[in-house]
């Protein structure tokens, strides 16, 4: 039997809201299926979780803001974009470090967020400081 040699697999990272949905949708149905990554979502109620055609390594994880506190004393749940920004945040200190894969391609959704901007140049950041070519693209 001859083995073939399989293409490399890219890393993504998406990330969006509720509103984002149909791009997410579309990007995931576009992938190889040698993809991997992490999509994140977040909704405001888990009814407002479902299923989502992504490639068999790429993990779907849903954010629904509802069960999950705020930073912001007053609110007394996660407000627009928080609980997205903090899981962005927190895959990009794993998975962006030196002699990591060498590219990674990021879509960042959830636009009018102020939240989800600070994690768009903190991803931003981690990835060109790791040495790793970066593409990240913003949703509208």
């Amino acid at each position: 039997m001859a083995r073939t040699r399989r293409q490399p697999s890219e890393r993504i990272l998406i990330a969006g809201a509720v509103e984002d949905l149909p791009e997410i949708h579309r990007m995931l149905a576009e992938l190889p299926e040698n993809a991997y990554g992490q999509v994140f979502v977040e909704v405001a109620l888990e009814e407002q979780v479902r299923i989502l055609p992504a490639p068999p390594r790429v993990t779907v994880t849903w954010l629904v803001r509802t069960t999950r506190p705020s930073n912001v004393p007053s609110l007394c749940f996660a407000d627009h974009g928080e609980a997205l920004a903090a899981a962005v945040i927190g895959w990009a200190s794993e998975w962006c470090v030196t002699d990591c894969e060498p590219r990674t391609s990021v879509w960042i959704g959830c636009s009018d967020s102020p939240w989800a901007e600070q994690a768009r140049a903190a991803v931003q950041l981690e990835l060109a400081d790791a040495g790793q070519q970066v593409v990240v693209e913003y949703g509208g």
